[in-house]
């Protein structure tokens, strides 16, 4: 039986007496930082392992040690002051996540970037982005360091030689400071045009996503969590973040690989998964996946569209542990569908709105499905408390559940008519033999444009083009019936959504 809010804010020492006053001795010393939430942490449950990194393991006393040595190094040695800007393009790996309170508590913007990007747009970035340090994992250094870079770089490697090895540290005290600086993830990650969505270190301003995270999902009940997701996506550095603050063991994933994600949750007993739906589409290809997965409590899948039969494969291995939960990078955690509320629909649901926001449907069609606007306290600087347009078209019942049914900037006209590639996706998400598919826009000298389709296909599988084309026709309009239709992986991002670029080669 779950726990109440207020029971469970009590275990984790939130809201104890002796917890509050800790709180105060935490902020007092790191100021309002990642720092000072992991110097919490490391006080409750210093011996409890924290994190578990390729051969590292760390305990919460280790964690937050090493996050002091190595604020101490970049100040020392490389000379980080506060306001400074550093970019960060690593994988989940010990120094990535040690960089964050580190660089926190310099009171050193963070600017999170996507290890996806290509050469000449890392170059962009980095030769407009005032840097003043950027780190960087070895394995990618051709593609992200460019030839003329203008800013001081060192590699996430040779960090960890000086923090683990080298053991280099300083008695020197860190500069006194009362607020963390923002932090910023690159949004965009399909489109190829990257814009920063920022957040800074707030007492309050992430209560109400938090308690709807312990209240609807029990979060604060389960012991480990596996993050796959890079934390330059939003919903992997706020996993990372809940995490920590909790004092849960951290299982890191440098890359996405379904097999070795199953030995990680297996080995390691882990309770919490958070993923996007394609990666764990593929988790279920595997043999054995069930046997493995036996000890996770709670997935919850986030960042795009969660086909109904992945709900219902998921809850037929594992039971009622699928939670969906919708948000953006600039608006935050806004909507969570739970699992009793993906079972009653037909239709997968987006939820309903947590405390703390306001949606709206806006320029509705005469089917109500308009564009989602939303309002909350915790969206990124410059639009708290204010309506911003999501881009992603809805419709909403009269029990105040919202359902998905694409992207407004998706909208396709082929042949005059209106086209939307998400509701083919959609279609053919229903078929049993199908993974995953990509749906997308080609010239066409007759029509203006046609949809084409790119389809991945069970390992066990075999179809045509013709069994698609029957299947769809009942299913969707004349206009979005695709006219070329191809077989083969669907390449993903390491955030697990879809490279439209190598997904049409």
């Amino acid at each position: 039986m779950r726990r109440s809010l207020l029971h469970t804010l009590k275990a984790l020492h939130i809201i104890t007496p002796r917890g509050i006053a800790r709180w105060v001795r935490c902020f007092a010393n790191e100021g309002i930082t990642l720092m000072a939430m992991l110097k919490f942490s490391a006080t409750y449950y210093p011996e409890r392992c924290a994190l578990v990194s390729d051969t590292l393991r760390l305990n919460y006393c280790q964690l937050y040690q090493y996050a002091r040595q190595l604020a101490h190094l970049l100040s020392n040695d490389y000379g980080l002051r506060k306001g400074d800007v550093v970019g960060v393009l690593c994988r989940n790996h010990a120094i990535s996540l040690l960089l964050l309170p580190a660089l926190s508590r310099l009171d050193v913007h963070v600017r999170l970037l996507n290890t996806d990007l290509g050469e000449q747009q890392i170059e962009g970035l980095v030769q407009d982005g005032q840097y003043k340090l950027l780190v960087f994992d070895e394995e990618i250094q051709e593609k992200c360091v460019p030839a003329c870079h203008p800013c001081q770089t060192i590699s996430s490697e040779t960090l960890f030689n000086q923090i683990f090895v080298e053991h280099k540290d300083t008695d020197n005290d860190l500069p006194r400071i009362i607020q963390g600086p923002e932090i910023t993830v690159m949004t965009g990650g399909t489109s190829g045009k990257y814009t920063g969505a920022s957040r800074r270190p707030s007492v309050t301003q992430f209560l109400c996503p938090f308690f709807a995270l312990l209240k609807d999902i029990g979060i604060g009940e389960y012991s480990s969590v596996c993050l796959a997701l890079p934390f330059y996506h939003g919903f992997g550095l706020t996993s990372l973040i809940v995490s920590l603050l909790m004092g849960k063991k951290i299982c890191l994933m440098r890359h996405f690989e379904a097999k070795q994600a199953l030995n990680i949750i297996h080995d390691e007993k882990v309770e919490v998964f958070p993923i996007v739906p394609v990666l764990l589409a593929r988790i279920w290809q595997q043999d054995n996946a069930r046997e493995n997965l036996k000890s996770l409590r709670c997935i919850i899948s986030g960042g795009d569209r969660l086909d109904r039969k992945l709900i219902e494969e998921t809850q037929r291995q594992l039971g009622n542990v699928l939670y969906n939960l919708y948000g953006t990078s600039e608006a935050g955690f806004v909507m969570l569908a739970t699992p009793e509320d993906l079972s009653r629909h037909e239709e997968t649901t987006l939820g309903k709105p947590i405390r703390g926001v306001r949606c709206a449907v806006r320029d509705k069609d005469k089917d109500g499905i308009g564009t989602l606007w939303i309002r909350s306290r915790w969206a990124m600087t410059g639009l708290c408390n204010r309506w911003q347009d999501t881009g992603d078209r809805v419709w909403c019942d009269v029990e105040d559940y919202y359902f998905h049914r694409g992207r407004a900037d998706q909208l396709v006209v082929c042949g005059g008519e209106n086209a939307y590639p998400d509701n083919v996706m959609r279609a053919l998400s229903l078929h049993p033999a199908v993974v995953a598919s990509h749906v997308y826009a080609v010239p066409d000298h007759e029509f203006g444009n046609v949809l084409n389709a790119r389809i991945e296909l069970r390992k066990d599988a075999s179809l045509t083009s013709y069994d698609i084309v029957e299947w769809l026709r009942p299913r969707i309009t004349r206009a979005e019936m695709p006219h070329e239709i191809t077989f083969g992986p669907i390449e993903t991002l390491s955030t697990g959504k879809q490279s439209i670029f190598l997904s049409r080669t």
